[in-house]
Order: C-alpha cells, then sequence, then structure tokens
C-alpha cells in the first residue's frame, strides 16, 4: 500500500505530459483515466458479495480510502457483523468488533484480499498492467467504460479484475475482481460514491 502514492504520481505526470499535447476534447476514457489520477481519496457506500467454495456472503459496506493509502472500511449488514471495521493508519492495522470484550484486535496482519477491494490498488494494478483491455458494456441499462487490470502475485483467487465506470458521471458502478479460472471470488456494487470528500481525519485513527 506504500508504494501507491509515488505511483499515482507518475501515472499524473504522464496523464499531464499527453493531455498537455493535444488540442482536441478529451474521450471518455482519457476522462475517466484523468478523474482516477488525480484522485486524493474517496468515500462510497457498496453491497460487495464474496464468493467461495461455492458459498455467497453478501456484506452492506462504507469505504474511506485515501490515496495515500490510509483507509476504513465499515460493515453495516447484515445484523451479525454490523458495527465491525477495520482501519489502516499508514503504518497498522486494527479491527473493531463490538460484540468481543476486546472490541479492539491491534496489528493485524496485512491481507491482499483486504488490500484489493479499494480502488488505489485497482489503479496501481491497472497502471502497471501490460495488455490492458478497455471495453464498452451495458450495465443496468447505463452504459459503461469497463477497465480491466492483472493482479500481481501468485493467490489463485486474485487473478484479475474490472471497473465499470459511467460514462456521464465518471463515477463507479461496479468492481470485480476474479480468480484464475476467471469466476467471481468479490464483486462490489456501488450504491453511492464521492471523489475527494473533505475526510475527517479522527476516521483513521487508531484508538489506543
Amino acid at each position: 500500500m506504500k508504494k501507491i502514492f509515488s505511483l499515482f504520481l507518475s501515472f499524473s505526470l504522464l496523464f499531464s505530459i499527453v493531455a498537455c499535447s493535444k488540442e482536441e476534447p478529451m474521450t471518455e476514457l482519457e476522462s475517466i483515466q484523468k478523474q482516477l489520477a488525480e484522485m486524493e481519496g474517496y468515500t462510497c457506500t457498496a453491497t460487495l458479495t464474496r464468493t467461495g467454495n461455492r458459498i455467497e456472503q453478501t456484506y452492506e459496506t462504507k469505504q474511506y480510502c485515501k490515496s495515500t493509502g490510509e483507509y476504513r472500511l465499515e460493515l453495516l449488514a447484515p445484523e451479525n457483523v454490523a458495527g465491525n471495521y477495520t482501519i489502516f493508519d499508514g503504518e497498522h492495522i486494527c479491527q473493531y468488533n463490538p460484540k468481543l470484550d476486546s472490541s479492539i484486535i491491534k496489528d493485524v496482519p496485512e491481507s491482499q484480499h483486504r488490500n484489493e477491494l479499494f480502488l488505489n490498488q485497482f489503479i496501481a494494478n491497472y497502471m502497471q498492467s501490460e495488455g490492458v483491455s478497455v471495453e464498452t458494456a451495458a450495465l443496468e441499462e447505463s452504459r459503461c467504460i469497463v477497465l480491466e487490470a492483472v493482479i500481481p502475485g501468485n493467490d489463485a483467487d486474485l487473478s484479475t479484475e474490472k471497473l465499470w465506470v459511467d460514462r456521464e458521471s465518471l463515477l463507479p458502478v461496479r468492481f470485480v475482481i476474479y480468480n484464475a479460472d476467471g469466476e467471481e471470488r468479490y464483486k462490489m456494487d456501488y450504491t453511492s460514491f464521492e471523489f475527494d470528500p473533505q475526510f475527517d481525519d479522527t476516521l483513521f485513527i487508531i484508538e489506543e
């Protein structure tokens, strides 16, 4: 996660050079890439569907994420996990479960599965992927641009990923992570999304 910020700077510089060399209006794809390159953070609510061993689990979530890597992931539903959240403050990860006597678990190990749920990680993978594909797709009667990236590493459950972005609003609509067999492993359907919100920095502070 700590390498992502430098990748954002490199991507932003490259995009600026290309954009300045053109006089014609940007294409939809260029507008989407610019939006992602200049993203300083985002907040969203989303339905997360996790599939594994033929078992499908669905969660309602809220994310707060900075391009520098800090994040907060809250579980809103179902009831048995509501109130749980995970924080990465840039150095350490902690998890909070209000149903446990010792409600805060500190120094939680880093997880690639968890990291890949955040769009800053997708952007880093997208920038490094060779032969990435871009396509136009219909999603819920809304035309979208679909960006695809390869996920680095040897985890067969995390092979490739796709991001659907609305062509008019330039907002993410759906994000899917596939395993090596092309099967959906994680699916995030965004119900609200805001680029570059004014964060309350206490959201990313781990309690002592």
